[in-house]
């Protein structure tokens, strides 16, 4: 791949990807000028993409024609305290608070909601059994993934995304619901963050689910680490 050496240093000095990438295809770009410039000057293809790339410049010198323009690096390498450390608990929260929103939504629209609560159809209950599978034990392990991969893009320190996901275990955040029969009022929907640090009886009581939620939020940074430990 072109500029390889390059496109390595950009990330690792905190460039954004979408700069990096727009950046090395006007260097592609500009390189085929100069070496069809230099066949048309008489060289042959190996000389002229030769001569081509010294005309161009050293790594050196086009890395730091970014580096000096501070618009071109990431928020995530130019604070990954925010990135990392505020920003995974309020997306988990909004996350899950948007699910049980759009459920919500679903009951009022089709009538469901009533003073005594909700009058759930039996397909409205399976609907939320989904959202409920989906919420507690594959949102949050997607989310935290997200953080992995955006420092692995941006070449960042491993413990931030990290920090990212410890946060993000920690809230514990669960969907939950209680329905009656079918056709019956009286359900209820509910979205909660138990807190680990907060909550130890309901982590003790619950403690198959605590531990399944934890075990698959932590998966993205055991691949992290395979990944870092890995030979270049």
């Amino acid at each position: 791949m072109r500029f390889e050496t390059l496109r390595e240093s950009l990330l690792k000095s905190g460039i954004a990807p979408r700069h990096v990438r727009r950046y090395l295809s006007e260097l592609s770009e500009h390189l085929d000028d100069l070496t069809a410039q230099q066949c048309e000057a008489g060289y042959d293809a190996e000389d002229a993409a030769i001569r081509a790339r010294a005309k161009l410049g050293s790594d050196t010198e086009l890395a730091g024609a970014m580096l000096e323009q501070k618009r071109f690096h990431s928020l995530a390498a130019r604070a990954p305290w925010a990135v990392f450390g505020l920003l995974p608990p309020i997306a988990a929260m909004v996350a899950f608070f948007a699910l049980m929103g759009a459920l919500a939504l679903v009951a009022n629209a089709c009538g469901m909601i009533a003073h005594r609560g909700i009058n759930a159809p039996h397909w409205f209950q399976l609907l939320v059994e989904a959202a409920i599978l989906f919420g507690n034990f594959a949102l949050a392990p997607l989310l935290a993934a997200t953080f992995v991969l955006s420092a692995a893009r941006q070449r960042l320190w491993p413990g931030w995304p990290l920090l990212a996901i410890l946060l993000i275990a920690l809230l514990d955040l669960r969907l939950q619901a209680n329905f009656p029969a079918p056709g019956a009022h009286g359900g209820s929907l509910s979205a909660s963050a138990v807190l680990w640090v907060s909550h130890f009886d309901s982590l003790v009581r619950d403690w198959p689910l605590a531990l399944t939620q934890l075990l698959l939020t932590l998966l993205p940074a055991v691949l992290l680490y395979r990944k870092h430990r890995a030979p270049v």
